[in-house]
C-alpha cells in the first residue's frame, strides 16, 4: 500500500498544482464586490440590473448582467463571453457610450470584478462560454473589395436599419427595442469607429457573433467568409477614420487604401 500510494505522489501532486494554477487565473467575487461598488455601482445599480442612480440620465443604457447576455463578445451568438471579453471591455470601453475604459484597474481589480459580475447571471455557475469565432486574417482592402462589399450590404438589407449611407437613419431606425425594452438606434457606421474597438477582425466579429439582446442578428450561418470580409472593407469605405489593412499587409488610412 505504501508503495502504491509513493507511486500516486507525483500523480496527486501535479493534480494540486493544476487546481492551484485554475484557482490563480479566477478573480475572488469577494473583492471584487469592493471594486464594483467603488466604480460600477452607480451606473448598473446594487443588484447588477442597469438600473443605478445615474442609468436614467443615460441615452446608452447600462448592462443588465442578471441574463448573462452581453453584446461585446469572441463567442457565437447566444454564448456567454469569455473572461477575456469581458476585461477587453473593462480595458477599452465602449466607444460613443458612457462605459469608459478602466486602465486604472490592476489585473487583479479587473479578474475580481469580473468575477463578482458574473454572480449576476446564475447562468455562469451552469454554463461554459462556447470556443471563439474563429477569425481568419483580413485578405487586404481595396477598391474592388469596396464595391463588391457594397452590393452584400444591399443583398443582405443592412439600409433598412443602418440607412443607404450607413448613417444609422433607415427606414427600420426608429422604434427599435432592446431585451430589456430600452430604446435602441442603429450604429452610424460612418463615425469611422465602432463601439467594441478599432480593427477589421471587431467588425468581421460583429458579424459573425451579432450582438445578443440587440436587434442586430449574427450572420455566421449565411456570410461567407470572402462576403464578409467585403462588407468589412464597404463599411471602412464610409469614413477615412477606419484603419485599414491594406493588400501588402500594411495600414493606412482615407477612403481608398
Amino acid at each position: 500500500m505504501l508503495v502504491r500510494l509513493a507511486q500516486l505522489a507525483p500523480v496527486a501532486a501535479c493534480i494540486l498544482l493544476t487546481v492551484s494554477i485554475a484557482e490563480a487565473d479566477t478573480g475572488d467575487a469577494r473583492n471584487g464586490k469592493l471594486v464594483y461598488e467603488r466604480n460600477c455601482l452607480a451606473c448598473h445599480g446594487a443588484q447588477g440590473d442597469g438600473h443605478g442612480e445615474a442609468a436614467e440620465y443615460m441615452s446608452t443604457k447600462p448592462r443588465d448582467y442578471r441574463q448573462g447576455t452581453f453584446k461585446w463578445r469572441s463567442t457565437p451568438s447566444g454564448s456567454l463571453p469569455l473572461d477575456s471579453d469581458l476585461e477587453h471591455t473593462l480595458i477599452n470601453g465602449l466607444h460613443g457610450t458612457y462605459m469608459p475604459p478602466w486602465r486604472s484597474l490592476g489585473e487583479t481589480s479587473r479578474q475580481d470584478v469580473i468575477a463578482y459580475i458574473k454572480t449576476f447571471a446564475p447562468r455562469f455557475a451552469t454554463e461554459k462560454p462556447q470556443d471563439p469565432i474563429v477569425i481568419p486574417p483580413d485578405p487586404g482592402y481595396s477598391a474592388e473589395s469596396v464595391a463588391r462589399g457594397a452590393a452584400v450590404y444591399d443583398k443582405y438589407n443592412c439600409s433598412q436599419c443602418h440607412g443607404a449611407g450607413g448613417k444609422g437613419d433607415g427606414p427600420s431606425a426608429t422604434g427599435l427595442k432592446d431585451d430589456w425594452g430600452n430604446d435602441i438606434v442603429p450604429y452610424d457606421l460612418t463615425k469611422g469607429h465602432v463601439k467594441c474597438g478599432d480593427k477589421s477582425t471587431d467588425i468581421y466579429r460583429v458579424f459573425m457573433a451579432g450582438l445578443s439582446g440587440t436587434p442586430m442578428p449574427t450572420f455566421a450561418d449565411s456570410l461567407s467568409t470572402t462576403d464578409a470580409w467585403d462588407l468589412v472593407h464597404f463599411i471602412q469605405s464610409l469614413s477615412p477614420l477606419y484603419a485599414k489593412v491594406t493588400v501588402s499587409g500594411g495600414l493606412a488610412t482615407g477612403g481608398q487604401p
